[in-house]
């Protein structure tokens, strides 16, 4: 074979080779970048904190708990510090108890509604704080807790509210709870105001 048509056919060989060798790297490089791309996303997996159905692990797989429902619920004044002073004229705390009467766990979130009622039928419903809810999960006998802050009215020239019975809504519900007022003494009326010092907050897990 002549010496050009020899060199000519090695050159051929040679870039075969080189272009065999790209196309090879070109599709493992393509391989690896597509598992990265379809392996699970860390971002989606789970629930947020405030999801009324969060799941509980159990034996036979997980279950939902369901939302607890008002008449399940039983609601109650707490000892909560010993409880309100009416003659003090700093804001202070009245703390109600949730108890799940019933025979499965229950979860909630949010808050309640709560309206002050006065023996002549005078309302006021409570305004919420800007705290953000968490869920609640209640085993069946467990509790979840809620604060009124309020501000009593120590002084003559007061506008007064004084409050008889206490009506409890549990968050997400319709059906209302009864509570008598067992403080005594009277709030300073602030129902009208933008930012009373009275108000209520979202449910949570007991101290």
């Amino acid at each position: 074979m002549p010496r050009t048509a020899l060199r000519r056919t090695r050159t051929v060989a040679v870039a075969s080779l080189v272009a065999a060798a790209a196309l090879s790297l070109t599709a493992c490089q393509g391989d690896g970048t597509g598992a990265r791309a379809s392996s699970p996303s860390t971002d989606g997996s789970g629930g947020s904190g405030g999801d009324i159905g969060s799941k509980a692990g159990g034996s036979g797989g997980s279950t939902a708990a369901r939302a607890c429902s008002g008449d399940r619920l039983k609601a109650a004044w707490s000892n909560f510090e010993g409880g309100p002073d009416m003659e003090y004229d700093g804001q202070q705390t009245a703390r109600v108890v949730l108890r799940n009467t019933g025979s499965a766990d229950c979860v909630m979130a949010g808050f309640p509604g709560v309206q002050l009622r006065a023996a002549t039928g005078e309302t006021w419903d409570l305004r919420r704080t800007d705290d953000t809810p968490r869920t609640v999960r209640l085993d069946a006998g467990g509790r979840a807790t809620f604060d009124i802050t309020f501000l009593a009215s120590t002084r003559d020239d007061d506008r007064k509210f004084k409050p008889a019975q206490v009506l409890v809504t549990p968050p997400n519900e319709r059906r209302s709870i009864p509570l008598d007022w067992p403080y005594g003494g009277e709030l300073l009326d602030q129902a009208a105001a933008t930012r009373p010092g009275t108000f209520v907050g979202p449910v949570s897990s007991p101290e």
